[in-house]
């Protein structure tokens, strides 16, 4: 199904780059992102985009100097007077890897000519490049800064919506599909948001359990459709959160019944332990790439909106099924052309990815100011 999707990518080429740029109008679109991507074969899509991502460091040499290019020129299209950035970073600045990705983004913008520092602490500067998610919520110094923070604020976890994002994408897919004449199916998963979550509600529980199965039904039919044999099943993840917290895989709605009291912190556990007051059922995608026997997705990371660089995830403990953005996960930046599908993953990963990228864009209009 891949290489009928890249052959059509190919054909439609100058139409569906001629869509981008129509799409993404006039604001600009974020200058950091990245997407996590799921390959099961017969379809490929984003589950999970990043504005403010934490992982520069495992970008190599190559996709980083991308990405000072990147910078460059995005910075001088949007904000051409700057040449001091400050880095907002995550306050858990013990964390190593994150000190890995800090360094690294520091190297890749004094690359692309910037006097570049990092801190909590605001010092003099031109412009705030936010590496922080706001997960505990929009700190009123950044509210009085008369510079420019990007990207905004208020895209941060304290109001931001995965289901916003994802009926958004889930929206330009069906534009490009009917471009490239194909099922938008095969390039997005379908999902559905659940609010007002009290799991030690029976009430609650029920009607999760409906909605999961509806949701499961309705993957079934898509799977007789293409002649799929196997079982489909379901990511719940909190509606607003990252890092991966909160995320369970289930096949049928009523393992929601029958879940023991540590499953259920883990789906209610969020990031700096807020309430998680929203669920969102999302199709999994059974990934069949795999590195040393191990699966794993790329990892696209994108500077202004274009695609720098990508980098695998994977997991010694995890299989196929599972989500892969756990304790334990690893990063490598393995070539393409090491996987059986090399050329083609990379065009359809690109695409969806620029499409995330737009979707993020749009996102702004739904934010509360």
């Amino acid at each position: 199904m891949i290489k009928e999707i890249v052959a059509k990518i190919r054909t439609k080429g100058p139409e569906l780059e001629e869509w981008i740029q129509g799409r993404q109008g006039v604001a600009p679109p974020p200058v950091t992102l990245s997407t996590d991507i799921r390959n099961a074969g017969f379809k490929i899509s984003v589950v999970d985009t990043n504005i403010y991502p934490a992982g520069f460091n495992n970008l190599c040499e190559t996709f980083s100097e991308n990405a000072s290019k990147a910078f460059a020129r995005y910075f001088e299209k949007y904000h051409p007077e700057i040449k001091h950035i400050h880095i907002y970073p995550e306050a858990h600045t013990r964390n190593e890897f994150y000190q890995e990705n800090l360094k690294a983004l520091v190297r890749i913008l004094s690359a692309a000519g910037f006097e570049t520092t990092v801190g909590l602490e605001l010092r003099r500067a031109d412009l705030i490049l936010m590496n922080n998610d706001l997960s505990s919520g929009y700190p009123e110094e950044l509210k009085a800064l008369s510079i420019p923070v990007i990207p905004s604020p208020l895209l941060g976890w304290h109001s931001r919506r995965k289901s916003i994002h994802f009926q958004i994408y889930g929206d330009l897919i069906r534009e490009v599909a009917a471009l490239l004449e194909i099922d938008p199916w095969l390039l997005t998963p379908l999902s559905t948001v659940e609010s007002a979550i009290d799991l030690g509600s029976t009430t609650c529980l029920d009607r999760l359990q409906q909605s999961a199965d509806q949701l499961l039904r309705e993957i079934r039919i898509k799977y007789q459709q293409y002649g799929i044999r196997q079982e489909p099943y379901l990511f719940v993840k909190n509606n607003s959160g990252t890092y991966g917290l909160g995320v369970l895989p289930i096949d049928s709605g009523a393992e929601l019944l029958q879940l023991s009291s540590r499953l259920r912190k883990k789906i209610e556990y969020a990031k700096g332990g807020r309430p998680v007051t929203e669920l969102l059922f999302q199709e999994g995608l059974q990934t069949i790439d795999l590195y040393e026997g191990k699966p794993l997705e790329p990892v696209v990371y994108l500077v202004g909106g274009t695609p720098v660089g990508t980098f695998f995830r994977y997991h010694d403990e995890r299989n196929e099924r599972q989500n892969l953005n756990a304790p334990g996960m690893r990063f490598s930046c393995v070539c393409y052309h090491q996987t059986d599908h090399a050329e083609d993953l990379f065009t359809v990963c690109d695409l969806v990815a620029r499409i995330a990228s737009v979707a993020a864009t749009l996102e702004m209009g739904y934010v509360p100011k």
